[in-house]
C-alpha cells in the first residue's frame, strides 16, 4: 500500500488501532492518528473515522 494523503494515513491508523491484538499496539496507533489529525480539519478527521469505521466493519463481513 502507497500512502499518499493524510487522510488515507489517517484512516489506515484509525483501522489499524481498531484491529490491533494488544492495546499497546493500538495505543502506538492512535498516537500516530493524533499526531496525523491535528495537521487536518475536524470535518477531514470525521470523513476518516468514518471510512475507518466502514472498513473496519467490511473486513469483518467479508472477511477479509
Amino acid at each position: 500500500m502507497n500512502i499518499q494523503t493524510n487522510s488515507e494515513a489517517l484512516t489506515l491508523a484509525l483501522t489499524l488501532a481498531i484491529n490491533a491484538p494488544t492495546d499497546e499496539q493500538a495505543e502506538e496507533c492512535v498516537a500516530y492518528a493524533e499526531t496525523i489529525a491535528s495537521t487536518m480539519t475536524k470535518k477531514q478527521v470525521a470523513i476518516c473515522q468514518k471510512a475507518a469505521e466502514c472498513a473496519v466493519e467490511y473486513q469483518q463481513t467479508y472477511g477479509v
